[in-house]
């Protein structure tokens, strides 16, 4: 590994030993008013080369691929800024302001991160935000084919740890909903339960139908009640698709 990385620093310099080579050898005529762009572009993580890379200047729909070395030679280049962009597949396209001097050579890297590490890092986060909630006790997207129940029969028979006692399943009565603990169904544990936000009592799920319904959450734990001063005993969060 430091053989290559040393193999890897090394031809950099030849590289850039070679371009200067390049620059000064080129007609003064030819430069005159002009800069030129030379650059790498890397893996982020690796420091790898990147093979392939497309490199645009502006709004040009043309652009150069880098070299088996991850290089790319932009010659004469209005002076000035200049917005270059780099695409890759399976890396995040970057786009970094470039200032071009008069008859210089502007040195540019560009280190790519890839879309996997992202998508790794969003996972994270999602996992994160999920834990601040507490512990999901139920966690439910209604299909198709439970549209026509009611919200409340949906989780009497979607949620295990949810019970319902007394009344029924329609807006005939008005039953209790409980969320069992440790085994123990003697100490009231009736949840707070709300609706895009809004506190509501039970007889409004009996009353709002899965078909309207985007998600049904049951949370419970020091969390949830961080959230809800009121979710003591666990809380019923239902979004609802006009939300």
């Amino acid at each position: 590994m430091v053989m290559s990385q040393l193999q890897r620093c090394t031809g950099r310099v030849m590289f850039m030993f070679v371009l200067l080579g390049w620059y000064f050898v080129e007609p003064v005529s030819s430069q005159d008013g002009a800069g030129s762009i030379v650059g790498e572009v890397l893996d982020g993580m690796t420091g790898a080369p990147l093979v392939g890379a497309i490199v645009t200047l502006d709004d040009d729909e043309v652009g150069i691929s880098t070299d088996e070395n991850g290089h790319f030679v932009l010659e004469q280049q209005r002076t000035g800024a200049i917005s270059v962009r780099v695409d890759h597949d399976g890396y995040i396209t970057r786009v970094e302001p470039v200032s071009i001097n008069k008859n210089t050579v502007s040195f540019v890297h560009f280190y790519m991160s890839s879309m996997n590490l992202l998508l790794d890092e969003l996972k994270v986060v999602t996992q994160r935000e999920r834990e601040k909630e507490g512990p999901g006790l139920g966690d439910i997207r209604p299909t198709e084919a439970e549209s026509s129940l009611t919200v409340m029969k949906l989780m009497a028979a979607r949620i295990p740890s949810l019970t319902v006692l007394g009344g029924t399943y329609s807006a005939a009565g008005t039953p209790e909903i409980r969320i069992r603990g440790q085994g123990s169904m003697t100490v009231s544990n009736t949840p707070a339960i709300y609706l895009d936000g809004v506190r509501i009592n039970s007889q409004v799920l009996m009353e709002t139908f899965a078909g309207d319904v985007e998600r049904i959450r049951v949370l419970k734990g020091p969390s949830a009640v961080s959230m809800y001063p009121d979710a003591v005993n666990g809380v019923i969060l239902v979004d609802t698709k006009r939300r």
